[in-house]
């Protein structure tokens, strides 16, 4: 399962948010699981990054080893997987770069005109922490204007799933509007509080999938329905962006 959105659409850009069908692994990471670092079996995870490697017809795939950080790393013919950062950029032809996710918001970034594109892994803490900030900051500095961006928030925890506690909210700013209430509990609206870190960056240009990773949790991986349905193994989405040569 592969989703996109109409806000990409250059042919020398393909991308794709992927949910967890289709893929090599078993049990608890059924089956597109494309983490190292949850517990799965690595070759059966390699095998799961190659299947989306040829589905864009890349020639590597570059991932992280995601530590929840304002972290993001510009990539080149030379950088190596596995990195502890939370967001790759690049200009480099024929390089795909990667975010894993399973309930926080991961978000493709590109700049059509001056062709450079980004990934980043935002969930709370690292969107809190400045990660989108620090991805349009690295796009800048090979070259792109926040102006010129168009960014894709892909499949997440939506509002209707996020509980949270009265304490959780003391991690933001006090005038912060994306909390609601939902059956008299506090909840948090994680792509709209990315779209609007991305807005004061300067990326206007933005859509919001509006797929919800818990409710939908056939269909892509979710950290919180694993961890309030059983042990909280799972495996990881990937979302998964590369310039064309």
């Amino acid at each position: 399962m592969k989703k996109r959105s109409n806000k990409i659409t250059f042919n020398y850009i393909d991308y794709g948010f992927f949910g967890r069908k289709n893929g090599k692994s078993s049990f608890a990471y059924s089956s597109l699981n494309c983490s190292k670092f949850v517990g799965d079996d690595e070759s059966l995870v390699q095998q799961n990054l190659d299947i989306v490697r040829r589905d864009l017809a890349a020639d590597r795939l570059v991932t992280l080893n995601q530590v929840h950080s304002n972290l993001c790393i510009i990539v080149d013919e030379g950088t190596h997987s596995d990195q502890k950062a939370d967001a790759l950029v690049t200009r480099t032809p024929n390089i795909a770069i990667g975010v894993l996710t399973a309930d926080c918001a991961p978000i493709l970034f590109c700049d059509p005109q001056n062709r450079v594109i980004g990934a980043a892994h935002a969930g709370w803490r690292g969107a809190v922490g400045g990660i989108i900030e620090s991805t349009v900051q690295k796009m800048v500095e090979l070259g792109s204007d926040p102006k010129k961006i168009i960014a894709v928030i892909g499949p997440c925890i939506a509002k209707e799933s996020y509980e949270v506690d009265n304490d959780f909210r003391q991690n933001f700013e006090s005038n912060e509007d994306c909390f609601c209430t939902v059956n008299c509990h506090p909840h948090f609206d994680l792509p709209e509080y990315c779209r609007n870190r991305l807005l004061k960056s300067g990326v206007s240009e933005n859509d919001i999938l509006g797929i919800d990773t818990y409710a939908n949790n056939d269909d892509y991986f979710s950290y919180r329905f694993a961890n309030q349905n059983s042990n909280g193994v799972c495996g990881r989405n990937i979302s998964v962006i590369f310039l064309k040569e």
